[in-house]
Parts: structure tokens; sequence; C-alpha cells
């Protein structure tokens, strides 16, 4: 049923000769109102036209501030109409007279940034702060957490074009700003439908870097200078590569007494799920050349007291420094950094195993098999068996056999 709204002015107990202006909203004959809190001079209110006269000498500020505040009401009605409320007279008054704490960057401060600081994952938190930053801008300041719908959500992603950010940049931006609206459906907060179920987020198809066969059989065999930091480097990727792909934080994490039976057990940084990984004659090389006094099976951490998400990543941009003149040295044109290892183990894995993206993906440990498909822009065919001893082989066949 429809709601109509007008202005009612009504007289005042404690004096007769004044009158409060109401905002009344009525739907089947039955009305409600809520005050303006104007009070003027009774003779000073036209009920015809529902206007201060001008006789009063402050009519036109007062008129603007009346009109203002039942442009508000009839927006509350239309804000509760778009959540697909069959909405109530009373549903507008509670609307209303409820203290709103809904501002969206209140909200996103108070409780999603709280949560980053709290598990201490910084290097997310900068992120998340960053794309506040950008988003407010656009904005321009604060705004209602339920304010923020399909729309906006557009003009943002417009605005963003606009200053040349790419396709998986946008799509960060509105990652986080929906992580934000999610928070908010959890706590009853965001009361309209999730603008992103109709909002798709998009990445580039671009094919992520790897190396070839050949390739990391240059980066294994190439003679290198005797510089630490090179060599260091090298052998750092190449523990993430059979490491069944691990993510260059987990290794940095790795401590001597991970190393159980000849396996590595740690749970995953990003997923918490605990891997468990062969060592195979290669991996052990490389750790016994890498044998250090620290707790780490590489030093890269032991410097520092205390271990954030920040000096983790700080370390891997100094591997990925050496990693650039390593391929120099090796003839490798490509920008290669520590994740290189996880999509080049990634597309060997396919190679090896058929295409069987299951057994892949355990040993990824991707929570879900989606996730590996962007790695492998592959679907297909399950048990887990390390891959590594296939991969050492095919590269072994490819090295003897000249290329």
């Amino acid at each position: 049923m429809n709601v109509t709204f007008g202005l009612d002015a009504f007289k005042n107990k404690a004096n007769d000769r004044e009158v409060t202006i109401l905002i009344r909203f009525t739907q089947n004959r039955k009305s409600k109102r809520i005050s303006t809190g104007i009070k003027i001079p009774i003779k000073d209110w036209n009920s015809k036209k529902q206007k201060v006269k001008s006789s009063n000498l402050s009519h036109n500020e007062l008129n603007g501030v009346i009109q203002e505040k039942l442009k508000r009401v009839i927006g509350v009605y239309r804000d509760l109409l778009e959540g697909n409320i069959d909405v109530e007279l009373k549903d507008i008054k509670n609307k209303l007279t409820t203290k709103s704490t809904t501002d969206f960057f209140e909200f996103a401060y108070k409780i999603k940034i709280s949560q980053l600081e709290a598990s201490n994952k910084l290097g997310t938190l900068k992120r998340y702060e960053t794309v506040l930053t950008k988003f407010k801008l656009f904005t321009k300041g604060s705004i209602s957490i339920n304010k923020i719908d399909y729309s906006l959500l557009n003009e943002f992603d417009n605005h963003l074009k606009k200053i040349k950010n790419n396709t998986n940049t946008i799509s960060s931006n509105l990652s986080v700003i929906r992580s934000i609206i999610n928070e908010a459906i959890k706590h009853g907060i965001y009361t309209k439908n999730n603008p992103f179920s109709q909002l798709q987020l998009r990445h580039s198809n671009n094919t992520k870097e790897k190396l070839s066969i050949e390739e990391i059989n240059r980066l294994i065999n190439t003679p290198l200078p005797p510089i630490q930091s090179l060599l260091m480097a090298r052998d750092f990727f190449m523990a993430c590569f059979l490491a069944e792909g691990s993510r260059a934080g987990d290794i940095l994490l790795l401590k001597k007494e991970n190393i159980k039976n000849g396996v590595l057990i740690f749970k995953q940084q990003k997923t918490k799920k605990e891997m468990q990984i062969p060592i195979t004659e290669e991996l052990e090389k490389i750790i016994i050349r890498n044998k250090n006094s620290s707790q780490f099976i590489f030093s890269y951490l032991s410097k520092y007291d205390y271990i954030n998400e920040l000096k983790i990543n700080s370390c891997i941009t100094v591997i990925n420094k050496y990693l650039k003149e390593l391929c120099k040295y090796c003839g490798i044109f490509k920008k290669v950094t520590t994740h290189v290892a996880r999509h080049t183990f990634t597309d060997l894995a396919l190679h090896v195993s058929n295409n069987n993206i299951y057994k892949v993906q355990q040993s990824l440990g991707h929570s879900s098999v989606r996730t590996t498909e962007i790695y492998s822009r592959t679907r297909l065919n399950y048990q887990k068996e390390s891959l590594v001893p296939q991969i050492v082989k095919l590269l072994n066949e490819k090295n003897n056999s000249g290329m």
C-alpha cells in the first residue's frame, strides 16, 4: 500500500499562539507524524500551501529546512522499498527515530579495520585503508552504509576507470567494499539486498607469468658469481617451487621444527590449511645449503624479534629484487617474482598429472578448485600424491636432451 506525505501544524500546549511543524505520512487512511523541530507563530503558517508565510522574516530558511526534512523522510521510505520490505508506517517511524550509527566509514574502521589490526594483518590493513581513502574522496565524505547500492558502486567503478585504474585494481578495490558490506550484513546493519549479487567483479584474463621448462633449467644450471644474495634468491625460488608451489610467506616462516620424518608440515598463513609436503632430494639439498644458526630454514626473518605481515612482505621485496638480477645472469627476460614459482609449479603439475586439476588443488592447498582454475585456466579430473618427483623427472629429461 502506497504512503503519502504532507505537513501539519500542531498547537503547542504551553503556548497556543505557536505551532510545531510536523511531517505527516499516511497509509490506508491511517497517519503517523514526526516533528521537524521547527516552531513558529500560528499566524505565520499557510496551511493551504503548507509553507511558512513570507510575513515571517526567516521564511526562506525555515521553508528550506522543512523541505530538506521532508525529503529525508521520503528518502527513508524509498530506501525501505528498495530493500523489498512490505513497508508500513511503523517501519518509517522506527527508521526515523532510531539513532543512526551506520556511517559506512565509521563501521569499516570500527569493525573491519579493527579485525585486521587484531589479527596482525598489517599488509592487508594498509590495502583496506588505501581503498577507504579513495572511496571517501569519491563520496565526498561520510555516507550511510545503506546508501551503498548498485548504482553508487557502478559510478565508483566508472570513476576508477577514468583515473586509469586497470581491471584487476578496480576489482580489488570493490572487493574491499564488498567485504565491509558482507560484515555489515552479518551485524544486521545493512538492510538492503546485497548489491554485489548484481555487480560482477571482473579480472583481466591475463596469463599468469610462469617459466618454461627450458627457463627453469637455465635458472638452476647457469653458473653464478659467488654473491650470497643471488645464490640465496635462487635457492629460495626453487624451494617455493619444489615445496609444491608454496607461497613465499609460508616458506619464509618455515622453522626447523616444521621438518618431521622427511616431510614439511605447516599451516598456510592465508587459508590456515595444514600442508604435508614430502621433501625431495633436490629440496633437501637446498635446506642443507642454507643451514643457519636461527630457528628458520631460511634466515631472512632471523633479524627480527617480532614478525608481522609487513616484515614478511619486506623480505619478499628484497628477494624479488635479487631474483630480477638473477634472471639477467640466466638470460630470462620476464618479470620473475617468488610467486612465479607457484604459477610455474601449477603449469607443470597440470602437465604431468594429465590436467588433473583436483590433484593440483591439493598440492597448492587451495580451498576451492575455482582458485586453481584461475591459476591454470583449466577445468578438469582426485587423490593426494606429490607431483614434484614427476616434474623433476621431466626437467631432467629435457635438460639431458639438450633442449
